[in-house]
């Protein structure tokens, strides 16, 4: 299998994947955002939400469902809330925007929760949580989109695979981090296991008749995480999201299937301030002796390292940085293809 992956630096990736969404209409800083969050997913092993995306996205930017100039602005806010229109923005563009807006509402009244409607493909959000750990604050971020997922008891797409993240500072080393989709897996992994040709395990996608399948092309439906769990997470997500926006993705698909397939998602950042509630630098010491009580605790058999919440990310982080992103040749075909419609120059 080493013959069939490429490895690239982070900088020359950064740099050739902005220059693809500036040929595609882009603005470099918006490109150069947008960039940054791919790489930041790449460079910590969630391939599943990096570079793969980027024929997807290029196909969504061409059908002008991906707005390359967006017009985003702050339409209400009252006290700890924001809301925010993003006008089908790249993500990367408008939640950064939103963790700004939601991380000043907590500096002046201690919690702050900005919502941003009509946002686009959402990426690692786990990449928005990080942004607010690293302004000495705990942060929560999540997003809704369209059906996707199955709900217990039924066999077709009924909620979306709606990813949460949570990211908290801590006295030494990087913010503890957790990042997950509701679904088994990811349909992003999905696509990696296709790029690669290898099946996936059973458990992760239904098929087109309902049926389980370990073929990646075949996936029609996601499956929950945790069954009841993943699903009525995800649910709570479409409420707190997209419902609270007015701008539901759920039910007016499933109430009608011939609605054209709508890219659009809706997202969310809450930011807490730490120092509302006591003394930052104790919460950080706090923080910093949980996870050192954890790691303290006899290992299981064949476990090498406890690992805290962040800490696989960052150890792939490491390793990436000095050797290279790998990426399957199989998905750089696909990028470079596009690139090359775009009159992009392919790293060689």
């Amino acid at each position: 299998m080493a013959q069939d992956i490429i490895r690239i630096g982070k900088a020359e990736l950064h740099a050739f994947t902005s220059a693809i969404f500036v040929a595609a209409g882009v603005s470099p800083a918006h490109a150069d955002e947008w960039a940054k969050m791919l790489i930041w997913a790449n460079l910590r092993g969630t391939d599943s939400h990096g570079i793969i995306r980027i024929p997807r996205y290029i196909d969504l930017l061409n059908a002008k469902s991906i707005n390359p100039a967006p017009n985003i602005r702050v339409e209400r806010k009252m006290g700890a809330a924001v809301v925010l229109e993003a006008d089908r923005a790249p993500a990367a563009v408008a939640m950064t925007q939103a963790v700004a807006e939601a991380v000043a509402c907590a500096r002046e009244v201690g919690v702050g929760w900005c919502a941003a409607r009509n946002i686009t493909h959402s990426g690692a959000i786990g990449y928005f949580a990080v942004q607010v750990a690293e302004a000495g604050m705990a942060g929560m971020v999540m997003s809704a989109s369209g059906p996707m997922m199955a709900y217990p008891g039924t066999r077709v797409s009924a909620v979306s695979s709606n990813p949460i993240a949570f990211a908290v500072p801590r006295r030494n080393g990087r913010p503890y981090l957790i990042d997950f989709s509701t679904s088994v897996a990811a349909n992003g992994k999905i696509m990696g296991a296709k790029d690669r040709g290898e099946k996936v395990p059973l458990g992760w996608g239904l098929d087109a008749q309902g049926n389980d399948t370990t073929d990646p092309g075949a996936i029609e439906t996601l499956l929950p995480l945790g069954g009841a769990k993943g699903a009525g997470l995800s649910f709570m997500i479409e409420c707190m999201t997209s419902l609270l926006l007015a701008n539901p993705r759920i039910a007016p698909d499933l109430e009608d299937r011939s609605i054209e397939d709508n890219p659009f998602l809706n997202g969310a950042v809450m930011a807490i301030n730490v120092g509302a509630f006591g003394d930052p630098a104790v919460f950080e010491r706090e923080a910093e002796r949980l996870g050192q009580a954890i790691v303290a605790l006899p290992r299981a058999e064949g476990v090498e390292k406890i690992m805290l919440p962040g800490e696989r990310g960052d150890g792939i982080r490491a390793e990436r940085e000095a050797a290279g992103i790998p990426i399957s040749k199989g998905t750089w075909q696909r990028i470079a293809k596009a690139a090359v419609a775009l009159g992009v120059t392919v790293p060689t």
